[in-house]
């Protein structure tokens, strides 16, 4: 495709076109109208870009050099010209000045309206050897995937006049406008072409991706299967279709995913993994988890994977060789809450200086916005001590947290019965109840 130079390069084969075939022996000039132009005081046709517009159509269209589908192309810059098209006499002053510029006028539209449209299979057929036979078309332009095609513009008395308006110092002359499609720049970085398919892969399978129709935690015998509240390194169930796989796996969040064993009645039980992942129980396979990685109280995405060893033919044009791959198939999200849990309170009982220690996991981690322990009605912030809040309590950890009991709202807890239930929440997340809880003294 063309560089920088097409729009001129067009110019230019407009001109050889009328220079070659005009009949009328006008000369060609591309100027503007308001100009006179030395050595050309006689008659003469005269073209002027007046406007350049984006093609629409090809505005997205790489050409010959489409590349994937799904990727970003480069497509070239395609380009709509339009030329003003205006005719001088010989003499201005003379009684058929108008009539002679006419005869030039039609001479010029007859000329683009015969050959406007293949100008690529033109050659020069009047001008002396060595340029006789030689290409219309810009040499510039010889290249092109799109050819030009010349046609005359529809524009009112309105149009034309508004561009004489802005040539002050000009009288109006009748003009007309042609528009030139398409041409094209191209960009200067080289395209990339995607490499042909070497080899193509074909798997068959009937497998059907599995479907969780709901999760809980697990619960005693006899006891309803409706807690949605779960805290790491308890059991939940999982109820699901479709699990028939080679291997199932269950992911936790954006863990690795964790091989569990099939289930014949579709109810696999899992544990939620605290700091390491049994990645595989055959053989037995542990993964540390990084603490940055680790589950946090919150909302808990749990999907299941099932992986299915899948045959299919591999080859380029030939029938191909059989070949087998595993394939993973995966589940729809199910939701739980993950949920700090309260082991332990001490002192059991104390008064307003006492510092309140609670243990148990996931009470608390460096990136949770936030993160209280509540005793009755009352909330207390979770905080490490700074010089700007000098306390006595110990800085917080997941396991345990404490909490200056100075702090509690005498008023909340003047609605219950001591000893007050302790409970602790985590950006929204709050444990189950423990049973487990602190008799405020006087």
């Amino acid at each position: 495709m063309a560089d920088h130079t097409a729009i001129a390069a067009v110019s230019r084969t407009l001109r050889t076109l009328l220079q070659d075939r005009m009949v009328t022996g006008a000369a060609v000039t591309v100027a503007p109208p308001d100009l006179t132009i030395t050595g050309f005081d006689g008659a003469r046709v005269n073209l002027y870009l007046i406007q350049v517009l984006e093609n629409a159509a090809l505005k997205n269209d790489d050409g010959p050099l489409r590349g994937h589908p799904g990727s970003y192309g480069k497509p070239p810059l395609s380009l709509n010209l339009r030329y003003m098209l205006t005719s001088y006499s010989d003499s201005e002053i003379q009684t058929e000045s108008d009539i002679t510029a006419q005869e030039i006028l039609g001479d010029a539209m007859r000329v683009l309206h015969m050959f406007g449209n293949r100008i690529d299979g033109l050659t020069l057929i009047n001008l002396a050897p060595p340029a006789l036979n030689e290409p219309v078309l810009d040499a510039a332009l010889q290249q092109e995937f799109e050819r030009l095609k010349i046609t005359l513009h529809p524009v009112t008395l309105e149009d034309v006049t508004k561009v004489w308006s802005a040539l002050s110092e000009e009288n109006f002359r009748r003009s007309v406008v042609y528009e030139v499609t398409v041409v094209q720049i191209e960009d200067t970085e080289p395209p990339r072409v995607a490499p042909p398919v070497e080899e193509r892969r074909i798997f068959v399978s009937i497998a059907r991706r599995p479907t969780i129709e709901r999760v809980f935690l697990t619960p005693p015998p006899g006891a309803p299967e409706s807690e949605m509240r779960v805290a790491v390194g308890e059991e939940i169930t999982i109820i699901a279709e479709n699990t028939s796989a080679d291997r199932l796996f269950v992911q936790f969040g954006r863990l690795p995913p964790m091989r569990v064993p099939p289930s014949s009645d579709g109810r696999i039980r899992v544990v939620v993994p605290d700091d390491v992942l049994q990645i595989d129980f055959d053989p037995v396979t542990n993964q540390p988890i990084a603490p940055g990685d680790q589950l946090q109280p919150g909302t808990l995405q749990i999907r299941l994977i099932g992986e299915v060893d899948t045959e299919g033919v591999a080859g380029a044009d030939g029938p191909g060789t059989r070949i087998e791959e595993p394939r993973r198939f995966h589940s729809n999200t199910a939701l739980m809450q993950l949920v700090p849990q309260v082991t332990g309170v001490a002192p059991a009982a104390g008064d307003a200086s006492t510092i309140l220690q609670v243990t148990g996991t996931r009470l608390w981690h460096p990136g949770a916005e936030e993160a209280q322990v509540v005793v009755g009605d009352s909330a207390i912030n979770i905080r490490a001590t700074s010089p700007a809040d000098p306390g006595t309590w110990a800085d917080p950890t997941p396991t345990v947290v404490e909490i200056p009991m100075s702090e509690v709202t005498l008023a909340t807890l003047a609605a219950a019965d001591p000893p007050y239930p302790v409970a602790v929440v985590v950006d929204g997340a709050r444990c189950r109840a423990s049973g487990l809880g602190f008799h405020l003294d006087p």
